[in-house]
C-alpha cells in the first residue's frame, strides 16, 4: 500500500475501454488503487465517430481531461434532422450559448480514439493505476474479504473487489448473472470513416446531420480536426442471423435506394464499410453481488439510437467512486448503493434508445405525424424534453466537494510529490 492508497489489494477492472478507464481513473482520484485489466495486446479503442453530449463532458471536466477532449472535438453548432425520403428539414436543435447555459457543456462530435486516449494518458499518469494487456478475466471467487480472479492464462490475481467493464458479451455478467449473450434487434449499422479530402465541400456540415426514415437512418458528421468524416448508415433487416463483418457500399446502400440525392451520396463516398449488429438486453433489477459489480455495457447494453452508451459508462464510473469514497471503501455496501442510484437512469436511457427506433424508422403516415410534432418546436421546448438526459446528475457537478477526491490529472501532480509517484510506479503489484 502506497502512502496515497486506502486499500492494500487493488479493486480490479475488467476491461480497458472508455468505462472502465474512467471507472479506474475516478477510484484512484478517490485515494484507491486500481488495476485494469484488458484482454487485448494493447490498450486501444476500436470504432471511430462517438457523440460526446453535455452530461458526458460533465464527466470528463470532473475527471480533468474534458479541456483535452475539448480541444480535439468538434463543439457544434446545432443538430440537424432530416426526411431522407422528401429531404426536407424535420427538427433543428440549437446548441450555442443558450444551450451551454442550460446544461453547463456543449455537445461535441469527437473520434472515439481521442475520448479513450485522453483516459489512457491519464491512467498512466497516475501513481495508482496499474495497466496490464494480454489479461482476459474469464472468473472470479469471493468471500468477505477478497476476490480471487483467474485470467485466461491460468494466472490468479487477489483483489478486494472486482468491476466487470468488459461490454456487451461480459465474463463477468455471465458469471454474476448468467442470462445469455445479448439478443440481436434485427437491425445492423454500416460504419465508415471517410476521408474530408473525399467529401465535396457543400456536404461537409459543422454538425450531425441525421436523415430519417422508413427502416433506416444515416447519420454523419466531421471528426479528427475535420480531417475525417464519420458515417453511420443504421438499417432494420429482421434478419437475427447477420454477423459483424466487412460489407461493400452497395450493401450499405440497399436500404436507402429511394431515399434524397443527399444521404445517397455520403453513402457513396466509403470504399468500404464495417457491419455490427445492433444488440440489446431488457434493464435488469441488479447487477451486482458482494464485491463485484458490473459498469457500462455490462451492466445496461442498449442501442446506440440516443448516443448515450458511452456517457452512461462515465456517469457510472463517477457514481461509483462517490459511493465507495462514501462507504470508506465497504465494497459491498458502496456497489449496492451505486446501483441504486444508477439502474432507474440508466434503465429509462435504455428503454428511450428502443423508442427512437419507431421515431427514426417511421413509414407512411406515422413518418408525417413524426414530421409533424417536430415541426416549429422553439429551442426552449426541445431543451425542456432534453434535461433530464443531458443534465449532470448530482454526484458529477458535486465531484470536487469531497475532501478525499484530488480532482484531475493535474491536481493529482500538485497533490503527490515526485519521489511518491516514483515509489508508487515501482510497487510490484499486491495482488
Amino acid at each position: 500500500m502506497t502512502k496515497m492508497s486506502r486499500n492494500e489489494l487493488p479493486i480490479i477492472v475488467s476491461g480497458g475501454g472508455i468505462g472502465g478507464l474512467a471507472c479506474a481513473l475516478a477510484l484512484a482520484q478517490k485515494r484507491f488503487r486500481v488495476l485494469v485489466c484488458e484482454q487485448a495486446p494493447r490498450f486501444g479503442q476500436v470504432g471511430a465517430g462517438l457523440q460526446v453530449a453535455p452530461n458526458a463532458l460533465s464527466v470528463l471536466d470532473a475527471l480533468g481531461v474534458g479541456a483535452d477532449i475539448k480541444r480535439q472535438a468538434l463543439l457544434i453548432e446545432q443538430m440537424l434532422m432530416m426526411d431522407g425520403i422528401s429531404g426536407e428539414s424535420v427538427g433543428v436543435i440549437p446548441c450555442g450559448s443558450e444551450f451551454q447555459q442550460r446544461f453547463g457543456n456543449p455537445y461535441g462530435v469527437a473520434h472515439r480514439a481521442d475520448v479513450h486516449g485522453a483516459l489512457l494518458e491519464a491512467c498512466e499518469r497516475h501513481p495508482l493505476v496499474e495497466l496490464r494487456t494480454d489479461s482476459k478475466i474469464i472468473r472470479y471467487e469471493q468471500d468477505g474479504n477478497v476476490v480471487t480472479i483467474t485470467t485466461d492464462a491460468g494466472a490468479t490475481l487477489r483483489a478486494s473487489a472486482l468491476v466487470g467493464a468488459d461490454g456487451v458479451h461480459s465474463r463477468i455478467r455471465q458469471q454474476l448473472i448468467g442470462d445469455g449473450d445479448s439478443v440481436p434487434i434485427g437491425a445492423v449499422i454500416y460504419r465508415a470513416l471517410v476521408p474530408a479530402s473525399h467529401m465535396p465541400r457543400e456536404l461537409q456540415h459543422p454538425y450531425p446531420t441525421l436523415w430519417t426514415g422508413p427502416d433506416a437512418h444515416l447519420i454523419y458528421y466531421p471528426v479528427r480536426d475535420w480531417s475525417q468524416f464519420n458515417v453511420g448508415a443504421t438499417v432494420r433487416t429482421g434478419d437475427g442471423e447477420m454477423r459483424d463483418g466487412e460489407a461493400s457500399p452497395e450493401e450499405a446502400a440497399a436500404a436507402f435506394a429511394d431515399w434524397a440525392p443527399e444521404p445517397r451520396r455520403v453513402l457513396s463516398l466509403a470504399p468500404v464499410f464495417q457491419r455490427y449488429v445492433l444488440r440489446q438486453r431488457a434493464p435488469i433489477p441488479n447487477w451486482t453481488a458482494g464485491r463485484v459489480t458490473l459498469l457500462g455495457d455490462a451492466a445496461h447494453p442498449m442501442v446506440q439510437y440516443i448516443a448515450q452508451g458511452a456517457a452512461m459508462a462515465l456517469e457510472d464510473a463517477i457514481s461509483l467512486a462517490t459511493e465507495l469514497d462514501a462507504a470508506d471503501g465497504a465494497c459491498g455496501q458502496a456497489f449496492q448503493r451505486y446501483q441504486d442510484v444508477r439502474i432507474v437512469r440508466s434503465a429509462r436511457v435504455q428503454i428511450s434508445s428502443l423508442m427512437l427506433d419507431r421515431i427514426y424508422h417511421a413509414g407512411g403516415v406515422e413518418r408525417l405525424v413524426r414530421n409533424s410534432v417536430f415541426a416549429g418546436r422553439t429551442p426552449s421546448e426541445y431543451y425542456d424534453r432534453l434535461a433530464w438526459l443531458f443534465t449532470a446528475p448530482a454526484y458529477v457537478r458535486q465531484w470536487h466537494s469531497s475532501p478525499d477526491c484530488v480532482g484531475g490529472a493535474d491536481d493529482m501532480h500538485m497533490s503527490a510529490n515526485r519521489e511518491e509517484r516514483d515509489e508508487a510506479t515501482r510497487q510490484p503489484p499486491a495482488c
